[in-house]
């Protein structure tokens, strides 16, 4: 499935390096429908990997809590980088750019709650062995 999808995105830059010259808005329209069809490509493939999560949500299944943060985690990660991406092949690097830093303050804000509880664990630890 790689090789499928990087033969049409090499296909579709090529096609969109010669449309540039002549025709850039219709360039960006064929990179964008482009990446939007490798997209549907890898989706597509993502069945097996629902089972991999599966297997990693019950390892961690033992504190909900974490499992959660874990996959909202890697969704956020997901979504901004497609988002990124999309944006910067539009030419909008700018709003790229906030599409990443969103992800970064909620990716940490995801974090707060696990950090708390380590500062937590540690202030407890330390307590006991003093």
């Amino acid at each position: 499935m790689v090789l499928k999808i990087t033969a049409l995105c090499v296909a579709v830059a090529m096609i969109c390096a010669a449309l540039r010259l002549q025709r850039p808005e219709l360039a960006t329209a064929v990179s964008l429908a482009g990446g939007l069809a490798a997209l549907a490509m890898a989706v597509s493939e993502m069945a097996g990997a629902g089972q991999w999560l599966e297997g990693f949500r019950a390892l961690l299944d033992r504190d909900g809590d974490v499992a959660a943060l874990v996959m909202k985690g890697a969704g956020i990660a997901v979504v901004s980088e497609l988002g990124t991406q999309l944006c910067a092949d539009a030419g909008e690097r700018a709003l790229a750019g906030r599409i990443a830093l969103a992800a970064r303050l909620a990716t940490l804000g995801l974090c707060a709650p696990m950090l708390s509880r380590l500062a937590a664990l540690v202030t407890e630890t330390l307590a006991c062995g003093g």
